[in-house]
C-alpha cells in the first residue's frame, strides 16, 4: 500500500503563514467593526438651528483652593450642551421663528430663572429683534471653559465664555448682533445648570444701535 508522502517544510512553512493571515485579517475585521461603532457614536448631534452653527471647546483652565480638580468629558459635554441650547433657543430661534424656545428657561437653576425669563429676558434673547426677513448667518468663538474647585479639591463651578456674531437681513435692512455670554455652571444633581451669567449684547438695526449688559447669580458675579 503506498505511503503517502510528507509535507515539504515548505509546505508547512506555507500553512503556518496562511493560517496566520486568517487570524490577523479577523482581527483586523473585528478591530474595524469596533472602531465604526466608536465612529457611529462620537459624531456630533444634530444641529438645532439653520444657521448651521455648533460650538466647540476652546481653551480649559482651572483654580482651586486645594488639590486641583480635572473639568471630565462628561462635564465639558452637558456645559458644552447648554452652551449651544442657549444660542439655539434664545438667539437664534427667534430670528428665524420669531419666538423663544421654550426650553431656555431649562439650562438655568431655580436660583436665577426667574431674572432669566423675566426682567433680563430682552438683553438675553433676541425676542426684541423678533423674526428677520432673509436667513441668519451665525459664528461663534471656541468655548473657554474656566473651572474652579473648592479646597477638598472638588470642582464646583465652571464658566463658560464665548462670543457670538450674527447677520441677517431684516425688513427694513440688515441686522449684526454681536453677543458676549459668560454662563456660570454649577452641579445639581446629575446635571450642571447656569447658576450666574454675565451676558451682553450690541444690536445694529437698519435705525438704530443699541448695546446692553445683564448679570445675575453669584452675588452678581463679582
Amino acid at each position: 500500500m503506498p505511503v503517502a508522502p510528507k509535507p515539504s517544510n515548505n509546505l508547512r512553512t506555507a500553512a503556518l503563514v496562511g493560517g496566520s493571515l486568517i487570524i490577523v485579517a479577523v482581527l483586523a475585521l473585528v478591530l474595524a467593526n469596533l472602531a465604526g461603532g466608536g465612529d457611529k457614536a462620537e459624531k456630533p448631534k444634530h444641529v438645532a438651528n439653520s444657521a448651521g452653527l455648533v460650538l466647540k471647546i476652546g481653551k480649559v483652565n482651572v483654580q482651586s483652593a486645594g488639590p486641583l480638580p480635572r473639568i471630565n468629558s462628561s462635564v465639558k459635554q452637558s456645559v458644552l450642551d447648554s452652551s449651544q441650547s442657549y444660542v439655539d433657543d434664545a438667539v437664534l430661534a427667534p430670528l428665524e421663528d420669531g419666538k423663544l424656545n421654550p426650553a431656555f428657561a431649562k439650562i438655568f437653576d431655580l436660583g436665577v430663572r426667574r431674572s432669566a425669563t423675566g426682567s433680563d429676558r430682552g438683553t438675553l434673547t433676541e425676542v426684541r429683534t423678533g423674526k428677520v426677513k432673509a436667513g441668519v448667518k451665525a459664528t461663534a468663538t471656541p468655548v473657554q471653559l474656566d473651572g474652579m474647585g473648592d479646597q477638598t479639591g472638588k470642582l464646583v463651578l465652571v464658566a463658560a465664555s464665548f462670543w457670538v456674531n450674527v447677520s441677517a437681513e431684516g425688513s427694513s435692512g440688515p441686522v449684526k448682533i454681536t453677543r458676549s455670554a459668560e454662563l456660570t455652571f454649577a452641579p445639581a444633581g446629575n446635571r450642571w445648570l447656569v447658576t450666574a451669567y454675565r451676558v451682553g449684547v450690541t444690536r445694529k438695526l437698519p435705525a438704530s444701535t443699541a448695546s446692553a449688559e445683564v448679570r445675575a447669580g453669584s452675588e452678581e458675579i463679582s
